[in-house]
């Protein structure tokens, strides 16, 4: 039994499916908000739920999961927080239709409705379960022996009544019942009921787990799996192993779009071996395998009539015998294939989103036969029933601060590259920031991997699409305490080293030349050549100099550098040469430029006190500010010229961003909880690449253009953000880094 109070007959076990909450007084009035196991609630935007409300605290409330029941706490408010217009002190319990009020906002907590019928009692009361029937439908006949006579026909009520007190218990799996006898799948075998579970008991076995993503649980007879986010799938098994078998259950897509999939797997060995029965909500269907961490397509996503679309149920069956193996809906077959690959294992059902998120499936009344002398064998659970804690271990630099005041000029004289780097930082550096602190590392948690139920990994989408060219991107290799470039296609597939020690990619626009920073002891500096080698030229040799970026016509190159001061400026290559630019007499002070299209450029600084990303011409004339937070960097732009990726923290932790070339629309794109960046477009403008280490590790991602269809790419092996142990002063992570797409 878990920890959970269970009276007398009721099946509504733990916490509802995703409960919400509704502002129904307040600014945002008429807003409803999905509940994370944990949602903190006030004015600051790192909120979960943001209020604009005057009378909220920055940091006001937290609702939050604890042994099964939702609590709300108040965080310290000015203002206080009132359950049904008491004010509360402690953890308090919440239940449906409470009221909450913080400042002059009420909102209303609410269950989800997923599973009940509504005007009916929420704990129906027990009853004795229905005989289950026997299978119908397409080839294979289920073959009876019919025999003539009362005392046969005694003898099959008598049995009946046995097959009574076993069904809906979920633990009949280990005593089969000769009264459920069945010819499978045209073997000449006899198969037996040896297992069903109507989910009326919620310790017959199944997990009750909760993550970052996905919950699953039992409630209202049902067993349900939510996932919350795009591209994931999350299973739940019996945790029992079977070869030859039929397995049924009904299943049905509660919430969520019918892009999604549900499904049954079958075969299970472990999460890199196993089989994959899909439906989609729009009436396809795809059978699979998934054989040592490589997906192979047995059927292709088919249309079919037979599966009931939308929210609709389907009775889903998979029958398996030897190497043959058939897949129904609604009693059709589907298909059949012969495939030996795996011959026996665990069994159980999931739930996966593709480019929509929010998907909840319930399914119900699952029965298992395999062939009559054989038993089930029980295998120990292998997924965790609660949250692990998590442990901060890693650390995340935030932005540097740039200096707000605009550099005066030393001088009207011109200086060439060499006397710039000749004069003491003190020289060209302001009073405001030569007092300036340099940021302090700040440590946050490790973003928790997923669960072993719950993976990426998943088989092509039906209108799944191969991304064209190449990526370019840095590695960090922690045992050589240096970053190596590789490239690889878009699927990570043929991944080839380009450059050792060296990072800061940028690359030419017909993919032949590749220029970077080195990190090698004896040849420090930033360089250009061939990508696949060949000659090279070291443009600058100073170990300052970061981000080199190929001007429109490739015949020059921008970089920002601390070779004159702690704080960076911007550079530019005239022939074998190179040049700080200026402004108004004074170097442009600033870091991570881009290229625009029409030969101006873009980078991260300040103009006056106000400090994010600036457009200028290259000669420093009409700036304009484009966004106004200085945690604002590594501008990559569009290749129309139109608008504007980049990473900001400006939300408390790192995200992917989008701005117009004439500063306005700003647009948040990546909104994880964990660390998004790097953004790199494609070359047609349609899609945006970047990184993140939102499941734990980092990995390459692709999204739309509007921010929508995020989806893993390929996993890095091995992270962006490190330190070059040659020079760890000068090393200052991902926040220099870039990813190219190529050609």
């Amino acid at each position: 039994m878990d920890d959970r109070d269970h009276h007398g007959d009721s099946t509504a076990v733990g916490p509802s499916v995703a409960p919400t909450l509704e502002i129904v007084r307040g600014n945002e009035q008429g807003k409803t908000t999905r509940l994370k196991l944990k949602t903190r609630i006030g004015r600051e935007r790192e909120n979960d739920l943001v209020l604009t409300d005057p009378r909220v605290s920055r940091y006001h409330t937290l609702i939050e999961l604890e042994a099964g029941q939702w609590v709300i706490r108040d965080l310290g408010s000015a203002n206080g927080t009132f359950v049904n217009t008491q004010p509360i002190s402690e953890p308090h319990p919440l239940s449906p239709d409470d009221r909450i009020t913080v400042g002059d906002t009420d909102l209303v907590f609410q269950p989800s409705q997923v599973g009940l019928n509504i005007g009916a009692p929420s704990h129906p009361p027990h009853s004795e379960p229905a005989p289950t029937p026997l299978p119908t439908g397409t080839p294979p006949r289920w073959g009876r022996s019919w025999i003539v006579g009362g005392v046969v026909l005694l003898l099959v009520v008598l049995l009946g009544v046995i097959l009574f007190a076993f069904l809906g218990s979920g633990q009949n799996g280990d005593q089969p019942s000769e009264a459920t006898a069945v010819a499978l799948g045209g073997s000449e075998e006899e198969f037996i009921l040896v297992y069903d579970d109507d989910f009326s008991d919620p310790s017959s076995g199944w997990d009750d787990a909760f993550d970052r993503y996905t919950t699953k649980q039992y409630g209202n007879n049902k067993y349900y799996v939510e996932i919350t986010t795009s591209n994931l799938v999350a299973w739940g098994l019996a945790n029992r192993k079977v070869a030859d078998f039929r397995i049924q259950v009904d299943a049905a897509p509660e919430e969520g779009s019918n892009n999604n999939g549900y499904g049954i797997l079958f075969r299970f060995q472990d999460r890199d071996n196993f089989y994959r029965f899909d439906i989609s909500g729009d009436g396809f269907f795809l059978l699979s395998k998934f054989h040592n961490g490589e997906w192979v397509t047995l059927v292709p996503w088919t249309a079919t009539s037979a599966v009931n679309v939308g929210h609709d149920t389907n009775r889903l069956a998979v029958e398996a015998v030897g190497s043959q193996i058939r897949v129904y809906a609604n009693d059709d077959l589907l298909a059949e294939v012969e495939d030996d690959t795996l011959d026996e294992g665990n069994f159980g059902f999931f739930a996966s989103t593709f480019s929509e998120p929010n998907l909840t499936v319930s399914f119900d009344d699952i029965i298992l036969w395999m062939p009559k002398g054989e038993a089930l064998a029980v295998i120990p659970t292998l997924t965790p029933t609660r949250l692990r804690p998590v442990t901060p271990t890693t650390v995340t630099r935030e932005a540097e601060a740039l200096p707000a005041p605009e550099p005066q000029a030393t001088s009207g004289i011109e200086l060439t590259p060499t006397e710039v780097a000749e004069i003491p930082a003190q020289t060209i550096t302001t009073a405001a920031e030569a007092t300036a602190v340099p940021p302090t590392p700040t440590v946050t948690p490790t973003p928790e991997p997923l669960p072993e139920y719950v993976s990426r990994d998943l088989p092509p989408a039906r209108d799944a699409v191969t991304l064209p060219g190449r990526l370019v991107f840095p590695v960090f290799d922690a045992d050589d305490g240096t970053y190596h470039i590789y490239s690889a296609d878009s699927d990570g597939n043929d991944r080839v080293l380009v450059v050792a020690e060296a990072s800061q990619p940028a690359v030419s626009a017909d993919g032949q030349r590749i220029a970077f920073r080195s990190w090698k002891a004896d040849n420090r500096g930033l360089i250009e050549r061939g990508i696949e080698g060949g000659d090279i030229w070291r443009f600058n040799t100073f170990f300052e100099a970061a981000r080199p970026a190929f001007a429109p016509d490739e015949q020059s190159f921008l970089f920002h550098s601390r070779e004159g001061g702690e704080v960076p400026a911007i550079y530019h290559t005239r022939g074998l040469e190179y040049e700080v630019l200026r402004r108004d007499g004074a170097p442009i002070q600033g870091e991570s430029p881009a290229w625009t299209p029409d030969n101006r450029f873009i980078y991260r600084g300040c103009l006056g006190a106000d400090c994010g990303l600036i457009l200028s011409n290259l000669d420093g004339s009409f700036p304009i500010q484009l966004t106004q937070d200085p945690s604002d960097t590594n501008p990559i732009i569009a290749p129309d010229g139109q608008s504007v990726a980049f990473m900001s923290s400006r939300g408390g932790n790192w995200n992917v961003y989008k701005v117009n070339i004439d500063g306005t629309g700003l647009t948040q794109l990546t909104t994880d909880s964990t660390d998004d960046g790097l953004p790199a477009w494609a070359p047609d403008g349609e899609t945006i690449v970047f990184v993140s280490n939102r499941d734990g590790q980092w990995s390459m991602w692709a999204m739309d253009a509007d921010g929508s269809d995020q989806h893993p790419l390929f996993d890095l092996e091995g992270s962006v953000d490190g330190r070059v142990q040659l020079d760890v002063q000068s090393s200052r992570g991902w926040l220099e880094e870039r990813i190219v797409w190529s050609q």
